[in-house]
């Protein structure tokens, strides 16, 4: 790569991160190259994706407590997208009445869907002949060839009449009519098209020349069509091309038997999953089913991280605080960056004061509280010292994070009472889910700290007023109350520490 390349390059990824700050510099140096250096490409894909989050942010706001109502109204489409349910409440700019009516019809039209998507089409077929054997045999003996697909579905599509089935005959009863039109030089090679119009007009040549000239005639229409847009056309057909010859004969076999043995999928990821278990069709089913279950999982868990935040305990004044609470857990790792001067002790590489400070003002706040059991768990910590009532403790070396810990004294069978009267003090969501599953309060570690300056320092609590506008039929003033926390000054007194 040149100078000049290697310089251009770099103002291109400097603009990148000035007018997108939030994505990392080795993904928008990745989609630098992936497009070839175009930097307007790359602006639009970033723009597109960032008008996609921000709409996916707005609908969350304007719909999310609506759409988690409807989930519980409607247990059957809690495993809909939650981006698919937001959209549909956008559609009926959030009509609760309209919403509702639209899953019923929706939820409706699946109970009456009486066939099997799972059953196979060699067991459906066996099932269409039993069911119409009488008609098959009527047929049969009028000359028809049962055996083919059509005369199956035909009987089905009509349910069971024989006569609108016997259309096939048309090909043996128009024989003549057909030979006549080929010594011509008609130009339809389907036969079967042919016995069709037949049929249709009676036996009339001409009438049959006419409708076939009209067919022809809204072929060239849509061939004109098609061609007035040469670069669709061919993009449809090399991908066309590109999916017929990506797989092999003996790959369109195996999708085939899969097919018939109820696994559904994209194909190159069934195919993929077919050849990792070495052409078992058993296990290809088992691990197929394994995948859509996690899908499902994990499409549950996402829905309960997005709901979490409704589940938090708000601490607006000292009162509340919930009563007869016997456990306090605080997640310390989750709680160091949430005050600005232990934010920069941390930063300072001064981590041990910053879990003191934490301990001493837990330890001052449990003082006023009296709270039985009060825990400070670090993920890794030597310094053990309880302090005043507060407990410290470090989860490794029995577990990995101080997540694992806590998940597994709240599963503990002699705390699943307490847990009623347990509070943990995180603001880790996936953490959340799951302590909340088994009884748990949360309070965000933001709120606790005010809790805390509620309790020991009401002082460093400003409330300040704005005033807004309100522009409607009579224009009128608004008085908001907007309340400040100095959490550095509570630092600074109870811990003793100023940064």
């Amino acid at each position: 790569m040149s100078t000049n390349e290697q310089q251009q390059n770099t103002e291109q990824l400097t603009m990148l991160k000035e007018r997108f700050p939030h994505i990392n510099e080795n993904k928008l140096t990745h989609m630098l190259q992936r497009h070839g250096g175009d930097f307007d490409k790359v602006c639009a894909r970033l723009s597109q994706r960032e008008a996609r989050c921000n709409k996916w942010e707005s609908l969350e706001t304007r719909f999310g407590p609506a759409i988690t109502t409807l989930q519980q109204e409607h247990p059957s489409i809690q495993s809909c997208k939650r981006f698919r349910l937001l959209k549909t409440m956008e559609r009926f700019d959030g009509d609760l009445e309209k919403v509702n009516k639209f899953i019923q019809d929706v939820e409706t039209k699946h109970c009456h869907e009486d066939r099997d998507t799972s059953t196979s089409r060699c067991q459906r077929r066996e099932e269409l002949k039993t069911k119409y054997a009488s008609q098959l045999a009527q047929l049969a003996t009028s000359g028809i060839n049962v055996d083919r697909p059509w005369v199956l579905r035909l009987l089905e599509k009509h349910e069971g009449d024989v006569n609108k089935a016997k259309f096939a005959e048309c090909d043996t009863k128009y024989a003549n009519q057909i030979a006549q039109l080929e010594a011509e030089g008609f130009p339809i090679k389907n036969k079967r098209i042919l016995a069709r119009l037949l049929e249709k007009s009676n036996g009339d040549i001409d009438v049959v020349k006419q409708l076939v000239q009209e067919r022809q005639e809204k072929h060239l229409k849509r061939k004109e069509h098609r061609s007035t847009s040469p670069a669709m056309a061919t993009q449809e057909d090399n991908e066309t091309c590109r999916k017929r010859h990506d797989f092999s004969s003996d790959d369109l076999e195996n999708l085939k038997k899969l097919r018939l043995a109820g696994v559904h999928g994209n194909p190159r990821k069934v195919l993929a999953t077919f050849h990792e278990c070495n052409g078992s069709i058993e296990l290809t089913q088992t691990r197929m089913q394994e995948k859509k279950d996690k899908r499902c999982h994990h499409r549950e868990e996402r829905a309960s991280v997005a709901d979490i935040h409704n589940a938090y305990i708000t601490i607006n004044q000292r009162e509340d605080w919930p009563r007869d609470i016997e456990q306090v857990y605080l997640d310390g790792n989750n709680m160091m960056f949430v005050v600005d001067s232990l934010r920069r002790l941390c930063l300072n590489r001064a981590g041990k004061k910053t879990e003191r400070a934490i301990g001493e003002v837990a330890a001052a706040w449990n003082q006023q509280m009296h709270i039985p059991n009060v825990e400070l768990i670090y993920d890794l910590t030597r310094q053990l010292d309880q302090i005043d009532t507060v407990k410290v403790t470090s989860a490794q070396p029995t577990y990995k994070t101080t997540d694992d810990m806590l998940v597994d004294i709240v599963r503990r069978p002699e705390n699943h009472e307490k847990n009623k009267r347990t509070i943990v003090i995180t603001s880790d969501r996936a953490l959340a889910v799951l302590l909340q599953r088994e009884g748990c309060l949360l309070v965000k570690p933001k709120n606790w700290f005010a809790h805390c300056i509620m309790v020991l320092t009401p002082d460093l609590i400003n409330n300040e007023e704005t005033t807004g506008m309100i522009t409607n039929a009579s224009p009128s003033s608004s008085t908001t109350v907007k309340t400040h926390f100095n959490f550095d000054e509570l630092v600074r007194r109870i811990a003793k520490i100023d940064i």
